[in-house]
């Protein structure tokens, strides 16, 4: 019999069970079930900053639980204001229960109980997959499919930019990281509106990315010229010789070249696959592809979405 549990407190078994479950849909869960099983929801999530499951709702069926799905309080900007998104996330239903609807009336209920509470919903998943069609069916549309770019060191630019310095950030950039992301983002629809604890935990620590890519050495690099004018998130060079760069931000195309002709000197690349916004792409003559990663939104407090300007959301942010 299908019934829905409303919000409540997780205990360690609850934890335990509901990160197992995570697992048979999202390989990069698998890596929490120990930390779960021993320190209980609660203790898990505080593990990487700012993904703590305020709500979480389940779907229970024979006494198992069957689906379930989880909210994370955040705000985007949208038209110059600050909206209120409640981020969905994790929606999983067991092997065993899949074909039944469970995940269909576990999201509708779950649309139902945040109205009022917040002004969309935002969620991320593979364009045109079954989950995709869920989501459509219960009213989320596409807001922005994920872009990415590659430049070979042939075809990258090189930099025209005054004399400056390459430093590895660290905590105590994390005002002045903030302040760039800002700068930059102003003209953007889309964007996580982040803190400075944000930028230092999730950014320059990297602590989501650590602990979801257990082995990645990811780091944040700062351009300086009278203040940081530029930074990278990297995660090393590819089998294929590519720099990876999970996010560039520049106050504008000199530092951007600037900084990733230096990356590129200093790690021997071939090359590099950055995600930033599409100027940014451009400006660095990389060629463009796009991924089925798609960013989906819906509308609860009549927010004007339709007009919106240039779409983005940092893939650093996604959750």
């Amino acid at each position: 019999m299908f019934h829905v549990v409303s919000p409540r407190e997780a205990d360690v078994n609850d934890s335990c069970r509901l990160v197992k479950l995570l697992c048979t849909c999202f390989n990069d869960a698998c890596g929490l079930v120990n930390y779960a099983c021993s320190d209980g929801l609660r203790g898990l999530f505080s593990r990487y900053p700012h993904y703590e499951p305020h709500l979480v709702f389940i779907a229970e069926e024979d006494g198992a639980i069957a689906s379930t799905l989880h909210v994370l309080n955040r705000i985007i900007r949208l038209n110059g204001n600050a909206v209120r998104v409640g981020g969905v996330a994790g929606v999983c239903t067991d092997p065993r229960f899949r074909g039944r609807g469970l995940a269909t009336g576990l999201l509708k209920y779950a649309v139902d109980a945040l109205r009022g509470g917040y002004d969309a919903l935002a969620l991320f998943t593979t364009f045109g997959g079954a989950a995709y069609a869920i989501y459509r069916r219960v009213g989320f549309n596409d807001f922005y499919i994920r872009e990415y770019g590659v430049a070979s060191v042939m075809d990258l630019p090189k930099a025209n930019y005054a004399l400056v310095a390459v430093d590895e950030a660290s905590d105590s950039d994390a005002d002045a990281l903030l302040n760039l992301y800002n700068k930059v983002t102003t003209n953007l629809d889309g964007p996580l509106v982040r803190t400075r604890d944000y930028v230092r935990d999730h950014l320059i620590n990297a602590t989501w990315l650590k602990l979801t890519r257990p082995g990645v050495n990811a780091k944040v690099v700062k351009l300086i010229s009278e203040g940081i004018s530029a930074y990278a998130l990297v995660t090393g060079v590819d089998n294929d010789g590519l720099l990876n760069v999970e996010e560039l931000v520049a106050e504008n195309c000199g530092p951007a070249l600037s900084l990733v002709n230096q990356l590129v000197k200093d790690t021997g690349a071939k090359g590099v696959r950055v995600y930033a916004p599409l100027a940014m792409l451009r400006c660095l003559g990389a060629r463009l592809f796009t991924v089925q990663s798609v960013y989906m939104l819906m509308n609860l407090e009549k927010i004007e979405i339709g007009n919106v300007r240039d779409r983005y959301i940092f893939r650093v942010d996604q959750w």
